[in-house]
């Protein structure tokens, strides 16, 4: 093991929606928010944390790690929501010896939506460009989480709540780092809509977990290009849902436009404005 491991992120950029909803959309139009998904290298290997659902992003992503002289032997996936999984496919045709792994509950929700198909249905409809279509299951993890790197640990750490009730995150202990997935979000638009007050605040709790690690890199799948990757995002995400839970528990609650500008107030760099308008109109601000 005398090499030492590497990072680096393929950042896709934010794409074009088309979202129902009865309101004027904001400049520029609907958009996903950009995402970035974090290549883990040694000498000769790599392991791949999350993909992307788009077509076009999954054939560009898979040219980016063919281009790294890399043999991919892993793809962990973090938590069950599409954008995160539904590149696996393709990644898979391009790189027939790949196991994709995440953690049980993780499996178990994706399993799941291979037989329902409704997140993948509403993805589909949402998206101007085209989604990969398969769904593959991954493999549960072993009970310690580990993924091997050429001697190098990989750890796959269930956490529960973030933006969906199980989630989880990469730790590289080598590296003091931590790749999470959607629990934090860096200087990007924080999603609510699917949040209740208690979830919000288990949110918080998964986020204070990972900070007791002290993690000296944070990479976040949602995050501007040139965000810095530290700990910062994990402090600045507990900021934003905390503001959040404040304005949506509140008695009256906020109207939606009261709502957005007390969050870009608070936080004006973030982008993908679209996340939070459309945070806010779930949950019922009109």
């Amino acid at each position: 093991m005398g090499t030492t491991l590497t990072m680096s992120t393929f950042d896709a950029p934010a794409r074009p929606l088309n979202i129902p909803l009865p309101i004027d959309p904001p400049e520029g139009g609907w958009t996903w928010p950009p995402t970035s998904v974090t290549l883990i290298a040694g000498e000769d290997d790599a392991v791949l944390i999350d993909t992307l659902p788009t077509v076009e992003d999954s054939a560009e992503l898979a040219d980016w790690i063919e281009a790294s002289g890399k043999r991919l032997t892993h793809v962990f996936i973090t938590h069950a929501h599409v954008d995160h999984y539904l590149g696996t496919a393709a990644l898979k045709a391009r790189f027939p010896g790949v196991k994709v792994v995440s953690t049980a509950a993780t499996a178990r929700f994706i399993a799941e939506e291979q037989k329902t198909r409704r997140d993948t249905t509403a993805y589909a409809a949402i998206f101007a460009d085209d989604i990969v279509g398969e769904i593959v299951i991954p493999e549960a993890l072993p009970a310690d989480g580990r993924i091997d790197l050429e001697g190098h640990d990989i750890i796959g750490v269930p956490t529960g709540q973030s933006d969906l009730s199980e989630s989880s995150y990469a730790w590289v202990p080598e590296l003091s780092a931590a790749v999470v997935g959607d629990i934090a979000y860096n200087d990007v638009h924080v999603p609510l809509f699917e949040s209740s007050s208690e979830a919000r605040r288990g949110w918080i709790a998964t986020l204070r977990e990972i900070q007791s690690r002290a993690p000296r890199v944070v990479i976040a799948s949602h995050r501007k290009a040139d965000a810095v990757n530290d700990a910062g995002s994990l402090a600045k995400t507990i900021e934003y849902v905390e503001l959040g839970d404040e304005l949506l528990s509140a008695d009256p609650r906020p109207s939606l436009a009261e709502f957005v500008a007390r969050v870009v107030e608070a936080d004006p760099s973030r982008a993908n404005i679209t996340t939070l308008i459309y945070s806010g109109a779930v949950q019922g601000l009109r």
